[in-house]
């Protein structure tokens, strides 16, 4: 094995994400020595000029074209080769590609075991914080993304104005309006990471349209390579090293971690020495690595006497409908989408399933997106359905799924990476709780539509979509039998073991988890700080 710059690190963060990018410029910036390993390249605006919407969007390969994994529904079922997760493997991580929806959880988001009682055979669990807790931390997020929507109006919002303003309006922003002021609902606009103006030397946004599924050119849009790394990297305390595969988190003979074991991009064995350790590998691969760092101390996987790592996994519902309206609105030019209503999003038992939804107006957002929704059309058929882009809206409801046991990743016993390495195995079927709501929602933007004065509106599948929604695998909580992780998200057996990812995410909310996973980190990054300070880090 080749040993490469064998210095001890104050800190060894794995995953350049929304979580590992705050984690290293907090941690960078307060004294402390980083090696950051990132599996993926370092993309920039050369490589995200080309709007490649057939590798990024249809075949979702853009920012993973080397990822490998399986998926089933149920246990005992053998999984089957195929490429699911919508996920970034780069630095900047899936942050690199998101649709930029920057919202805040509701305060029963935090607290859904207590606010709507157990639900037979899901397993729902109360974070160990609260909306109160979190609220300065999202303002420090809001503040660092530079997030846009003007005054505040929905519920879970503290009331104050966003740090930029909101985009200028779409042009299919009335057609949206009418519809749910018709049905007596309240629209508002959406908080965006995508600036409206220059802020903090980035650029405003040029309205490309080319948003989700796509990296920024100009960086309007916020992620780790604009918002945090630039940072870290300026104050010399920071090893960047991408292509670096982690495979192995090794302890030593006190059962704390001493190294990760990685390969590099020629393929070849290094290790990395720290005294702390932070997954920001995502939803899927921080539990990968875990798994796959088994030890006579942890049969079973790293940091997993509770049998919890890898379980509860989540990925939202996306229910959504296209509807055609007879104006021409262009509406995939600009952000991905424009308004919301969170009217039908409080939890309701009487509705016949629990949580709920918030409801956006968006747009296909390409041609070639559209193109995919036309199902069997051929022919005059299709040139007539394709002819009619520009005058087709769009609604996506952001439904929250229940965390399962059974949910869940895995190693896969069979399929195998280039390296030899097992991949991760995903184990997944929706929740009768989530069927209803899907359903529900449904049927609320068919009849949004049609107030809208839709021509046509139709039901779209965007399973897949959801995928890019990662949540479970490794939760937070009080209680070290049934969660992976304490309220720092540290590891309850392992103590310089920590996980900033949405993998903590205990349930899922009903909104984008983005927004939250960046405050969680700096909430995390604080306390770190605190602790190193005091001498509590070993």
């Amino acid at each position: 094995m080749a040993n490469r710059r064998q210095k001890i690190f104050d800190v060894c963060v794995i995953g350049t994400g929304a979580g590992g990018g705050v984690m290293i410029d907090e941690l960078t910036h307060a004294g402390m020595s980083v090696v950051a390993l990132e599996r993926g390249p370092r993309l920039g605006p050369a490589e995200f000029m080309g709007h490649d919407e057939l590798t990024n969007i249809i075949r979702a390969t853009g920012f993973a074209p080397k990822l490998k994994e399986t998926v089933r529904q149920a246990e005992g079922e053998t999984a089957q080769p195929r490429h699911f997760s919508m996920i970034g493997q780069c630095v900047g991580g899936s942050n690199v590609h998101w649709g930029a929806m920057a919202w805040r959880l509701r305060p029963d988001d935090f607290k859904a075991l207590s606010h709507d009682g157990p639900v037979a055979g899901a397993n729902l669990a109360d974070w160990p914080v609260d909306a109160a807790e979190m609220a300065p931390w999202y303002d420090k997020a809001e503040a660092a993304y530079g997030v846009s929507g003007g005054a505040v109006h929905n519920a879970m919002q503290s009331g104050k104005n966003y740090p930029n303003p909101p985009h200028p309006r779409r042009s299919g922003s009335h057609v949206f309006e009418q519809g749910v002021k018709k049905l007596g609902y309240t629209p508002f606009q959406i908080p965006l990471a995508v600036n409206s103006r220059p802020y903090q030397n980035r650029a405003a946004c040029t309205n490309s349209g080319m948003c989700v599924m796509f990296g920024c050119p100009v960086h309007a849009k916020a992620s780790p390579l604009s918002v945090g790394l630039p940072r870290a990297q300026a104050t010399g305390r920071l090893d960047l090293r991408p292509e670096s595969l982690v495979h192995e988190l090794v302890l030593d003979d006190a059962g704390r971690i001493k190294a990760a074991r990685y390969l590099d991009a020629k393929g070849q064995q290094q290790e990395v020495r720290a005294r702390q350790f932070i997954l920001a590998g995502g939803s899927l691969g921080s539990a990968h690595l875990l798994l796959m760092s088994r030890s006579g101390r942890f049969a079973n996987g790293l940091a997993n006497r509770s049998g919890q790592v890898g379980r509860n996994l989540m990925y939202h519902l996306l229910p959504a409908v296209y509807y055609r309206h007879e104006a021409v609105t262009r509406g995939w030019l600009g952000p991905l989408a424009g308004q919301a209503i969170d009217d039908l999003h409080a939890s309701d038992p009487a509705r016949g399933f629990v949580r709920g939804a918030v409801v956006t107006e968006a747009y296909p957002s390409t041609p070639v997106v559209y193109a995919s929704s036309a199902g069997n059309l051929w022919g005059s058929a299709l040139k007539d359905y394709l002819r009619q882009f520009q005058q087709v809206h769009a609604l996506i409801a952001i439904g929250e799924d229940l965390p399962v046991h059974g949910n869940q990743v895995d190693l896969d016993p069979t399929h195998r990476d280039e390296h030899g390495l097992p991949v991760w195995r995903i184990t997944h079927a929706y929740h009768p709780n989530d069927l209803k709501l899907k359903a529900y929602y449904e049927q609320k933007m068919l009849e949004i539509a049609q107030a809208a004065g839709a021509e046509k509106s139709w039901v779209v599948d965007m399973t897949q979509g959801s995928t890019g929604h990662l949540m479970g695998t490794c939760r937070m909580g009080d209680d070290p039998e049934k969660s992976v992780l304490d309220r720092w998200c540290r590891s309850h057996d392992v103590d310089n073991l920590w996980v900033v990812d949405g993998s903590c995410f205990p349930t899922s909310g009903g909104y984008n988890p983005t927004l939250t996973i960046v405050a969680n980190a700096y909430r995390v990054a604080d306390h770190f700080v605190r602790e190193a300070r005091r001498l509590n880090l070993r």
